[in-house]
Order: C-alpha cells, then sequence, then structure tokens
C-alpha cells in the first residue's frame, strides 16, 4: 500500500505502527491522535529506528483528520481503555462516540479507504462503523478472533514448553469472555494438543 493512517497513538497504535514500518507493508504511515504532541513523538521515534531495523517507510504525526488523506487503509486503535474489573461493553458507549466521530472523519478524508476496527467491543464497534460509514462490508472489518487464538498459542507453548511457532489452535465467538477455544482443533506439529495436556486432576495424581 501507498499510505495507511492508524486513528490511536497509544500502545496499540504504536506497536502496529512499528511492526508495519519494520515489514515495509507501505510507503508512508500517518499516526493521528487527539492528545496534542503525542502522535508526532511517536512518529519521530519510529522513524529513529529505521536505520537499525533497514526499512525506508516514512512516518508523520498529527491532530488534524485531515491526515488521513489519501489513505488506503485506516486501523483504529482509539478509544476508551477498559480499567481492572470492567468488561469490554463497559467502554461500549464511550468508545460508540469515539468511532462514529472517526467514521466521519473519514468519509470526509478517506473516502475510499478500507477500515480495520480494533477498539473494543471489537465486534459491535465494527457493526456500528460499517453502519454509519455506509461503505460495502468488505471495506469496514474487525481484528478479534486471531488475536486470541494467539494468545491461546502462547499459553500453550507457556504450559508445554513447545515452541509457539508449532502450535495451531481455534477459538470461536466474540472478543471477550463467551469466546469458546475450540480444544479438538488445536495441535503441535499436526498432533492434537490432548496428547501433550492432561487435565489438573490427573496431573496431581503423578
Amino acid at each position: 500500500m501507498r499510505r495507511i493512517t492508524i486513528v490511536g497513538a497509544g500502545r496499540v497504535g504504536e506497536t502496529t505502527a512499528q511492526i508495519l514500518a519494520e515489514k515495509d507493508l507501505c510507503r508512508e504511515i500517518a499516526l493521528l491522535d487527539v492528545r496534542e504532541d503525542v502522535p508526532q513523538g511517536v512518529a519521530l521515534d519510529i522513524c529513529q529506528t529505521a536505520p537499525f531495523f533497514g526499512f525506508d517507510c516514512s512516518l508523520t504525526g498529527s491532530n488534524d483528520p485531515q491526515i488521513m488523506r489519501g489513505s488506503e487503509l485506516l486501523i483504529v486503535t482509539a478509544g476508551l481503555p477498559g480499567k481492572p474489573g470492567m468488561s469490554r461493553s463497559d467502554v461500549l458507549e464511550a468508545n460508540v462516540r469515539v468511532i462514529d466521530e472517526v467514521v466521519d472523519q473519514a468519509k470526509r478524508y478517506a473516502p475510499d479507504a478500507m477500515m480495520l476496527l480494533v477498539t473494543n467491543p471489537v465486534e459491535t464497534l465494527t457493526y456500528r462503523a460499517f453502519q454509519r460509514s455506509g461503505w460495502p462490508r468488505e471495506r469496514v472489518f474487525g481484528q478479534a478472533g486471531i488475536l486470541d487464538a494467539s494468545r491461546m498459542a502462547a499459553f500453550i507453548a507457556h504450559e508445554t514448553g513447545f515452541s509457539s511457532r508449532d502450535i495451531t489452535t481455534m477459538v470461536l465467538g466474540g472478543h471477550g469472555d463467551t469466546m469458546v477455544p475450540v480444544s479438538r482443533y488445536c495441535t503441535v506439529n499436526g498432533v492434537p494438543i490432548s496428547h501433550f495436556l492432561l487435565p489438573r486432576a490427573h496431573q496431581g495424581h503423578q
């Protein structure tokens, strides 16, 4: 891609920008955030890693939504983060307002872009963005299940000592407390995970 805009320059937004830059997945990355000087500082920090990681992608930061212009992809990480004891649905009302504003800006400045939602609760807000934008469904999508599958693989690697690169996992459902890990489809190099993980009760008798 030529240009990707990341809306929200917090931890997720910064990490996303760093990975995109290192992999040279686009020519330009724009960081947009309402906090003054924050996206500019993040962009500068990442730019200064270019000689070390060997990438040519340029990065800019701004508090002006016009920075979206020319973007082929908008990655939305902005929103109120959850606090201890809060569920993802607890931040829904505040984050609906954030997403509505982002979508309205996108329609004005990047009407031909695709939009990837990361803000929680991601499924609900993805549908909200789809409805408010009026864009085709293939242009508005959310990131959720792959994150949970990755987390599950990391936990299995920790418990078994196997490399996470050899672990395949599957989860179903919404990104939250109701998501279900489907252990029967989880493998280590093609071998079912049940061959390596014993129930806690059995472990106690060994």
